[in-house]
This record gives structure tokens, sequence and C-alpha cells, in this order.
């Protein structure tokens, strides 16, 4: 039984007790936490199984060759989502702020400028993908985090309003630099670039590219989990969290790191696909409550399963409307605009005030 009135094992290893972070259950089974993990995992692979059925294409018509094309879109969709969706409850838990994620934040964009020079390298170089996209686009992603985590910093202390300012001029900044880049594309590749920088999953991905990501992915998830516990904590404010024994400058640091490999793995698959990591976490913490410890399970789940039903429908209205295939980034943007909005005017309204 874990108990949230007692100190897990985090940062120092203390045990002294530490008071539960406000909405958090008073205990959490092990057997629950492997209950929905595992119910939601059959859920994610049979929405991606039901998905790879679907689409214009006739399902007497769908050879094997156009099934494992769609089998592995999914595959990448549901990799993407789960990065996307964790990071974003990291974010949203480290900064107690419900507006934070990797997209708002500029971390997308910053690895979305390192996409562009790793192909661009890649290119020029003869190098293959996999040895170079990921490793841009993290060092993107982590130049962005700096960036934010520099401007919005008072006193060692992130001011949330802060925050999303400098998300937005990190965003601006990186915007500015793939539109300059896109003057030196060849002109017969400027279309991919177009249709990359919407968020559109690929149609083949390399098998090297995913394994790359996904074990980055993956460990980055696994960082994250492991102090999902300190995330309660920190509920209570950072001198209260310091007081329990969390160091709170190395679990910003540990998280903005895990966070910025995960989204330079999904921006090197999909491209920057926006306001995932916000839409998905909230609808989470409405289900299953606010604690992290259980959220950090079913929230990566909830957003494979969230990308590929959005792939899907992208897919498949698109051409049925005479519009074509629709990049998934356009219909999470369009989901997620009204939602930050939302959010903005309920969340901050008694602040401002």
């Amino acid at each position: 039984m874990i108990d949230a009135g007692e100190r897990p094992n985090h940062v120092d290893g203390a045990a002294a007790p530490k008071p539960a972070a406000p909405g958090t259950p008073a205990t959490l089974s092990l057997p629950r936490l492997i209950g929905w993990a595992a119910a939601l995992l059959a859920a994610a692979g049979a929405v991606g199984g039901a998905c790879t059925l679907v689409g214009i294409i006739n399902l007497s018509d769908l050879t094997p060759q156009i099934w494992a094309s769609r089998t592995m879109q999914m595959l990448t969709a549901g990799i993407v989502g789960a990065s996307l969706a964790a990071g974003g409850l990291a974010l949203q838990g480290l900064m107690r702020n419900p507006l934070a994620e990797p997209y708002i934040l500029g971390i997308s964009s910053g690895a979305g400028v390192g996409v562009m020079m790793g192909l661009a390298a890649a290119a020029r170089l003869s190098l293959p993908a996999w040895a170079s996209t990921p490793v841009l686009a993290f060092l993107g992603a982590m130049a962005s985090c700096l960036a934010v985590y520099l401007v919005a910093q008072r006193h060692g202390r992130l001011d949330p309003y802060s925050l999303i300012l400098s998300g937005v001029i990190v965003n601006i900044f990186n915007g500015a630099i793939m539109l300059a880049g896109n003057l030196y594309i060849d002109q017969y590749r400027i279309a991919d670039f177009t249709y990359w920088a919407m968020g559109q999953l690929p149609d083949a991905t390399p098998t090297s590219l995913l394994a790359v990501c996904g074990a980055c992915v993956g460990a980055g998830w696994a960082v994250l989990l492991a102090n999902s516990p300190a995330y309660n904590v920190l509920g209570l404010g950072d001198d209260v969290a310091a007081s329990s024994g969390v160091s709170v400058h190395r679990l910003r640091l540990v998280t903005f790191g895990a966070v910025g490999v995960m989204t330079a793995a999904a921006v090197a698959l999909a491209g920057p696909i926006g306001f995932l990591g916000l839409i998905v976490p909230h609808i989470c913490r409405m289900a299953f409550g606010p604690d992290h410890r259980l959220g950090m399970i079913v929230t990566p789940l909830a957003g494979a399963i969230f990308l590929m039903i959005a792939e899907t429908l992208c897919r498949s209205l698109g051409p049925a409307l005479g519009l074509g295939r629709v990049p998934v980034g356009i219909l999470t943007a369009l989901a997620g605009g009204p939602f930050f909005i939302f959010l903005l005017r309920t969340r901050f309204r008694g602040a401002a005030a």
C-alpha cells in the first residue's frame, strides 16, 4: 500500500512524514495502479488495431502492405501521444501551472529547429536520420527549456505569468528560424517541410528512427514516473516541498531534461503537435484525480489513444470531404485553442481579480 502521508523515497532518500498534496487520495494501492495500467494498455492496443482498419480504402482492398503501413503509423502516433501527454502532466505539476505544456512553452518549436538542422545535416553529410535528427532535436529542445527557465524565474522561483509569456517569445523566435530555414531548403522539399511543420505523421517511419525515439520516450517516462510522488508534494509550494526533503532545483532540472528528451523524440517523428499535452492531462485529472503517481501511468496511455483516434479522423474525414489528408497537428490545434482559452479564463480569473 502506498500511503500519501508517507514520504516517497525520492531525491535524498529520507523517510520522514510529509503532508499530502491537496486533493490527493489517502491511499493508492499497487493493484489499482497495475489494474488501470493494464486496462488502458489493452484499450490502446484495441484502439490502435481498430484504427488500422479505418480509412478511405475498403477492407476488401486492404492489402498487407497498406495494413503494415497503418500499423507503423499507429505505433508512431502512440509513442508521440504518450510522450507529449506525459510531458504536459509533468510540467503542470512541476510549475503548478495548468497552462504549461511542451508546445506552449516553446520546447516543441525548439526541437523543431533542431530537426530542421538535423535533416539538412543528414542530406549534406549522408548521415542516417536516426543519427542526426533526434540528437539535434534534443539540443534544440533543451536550449528552449533553458531560455524559458531563465526568463520566467524570479529569485529562484518560477512565475506562472512570466512562464507563459516567455514560452510565447521562444515560440515566435523559433518560428522565425524555421521560416528563415525554408529559404535555404531545396524547393522540391519545401512541401514536405511544410507538412512536417503542421504536425503530420509520416506514412512510413524508418524502423531505426522509431526504435531510437521510442527508447528516448520510455526512458523519459521512467524518470518522470520515479519523481511523480515529488510532484504531489510540490503542489503545497516550494517551501513546504523543500522542508519535506524535495530538492526543488534538482527536480526542475531532471523534469526539464526528461521532458526535453521526450519532446525531441516526438517532434523528430511527427513534427510539432500542439496542445495535446494540455488537453489530455486535464481530462485524466478530471477522470482519475490529481495524484501524479496514478496520473503518470494513465496519462501517457490516454495520450496515445487520443492521438491514434485523431490521426484516424484526419486520414478518413479529410479525403471524404475532398480536402486531402489533414495533418493531425491542425486538428489538435483546433481542439486545443478553445481549451487553452477556457483554462486561461477560468483558472486565472481569480488571480487577476
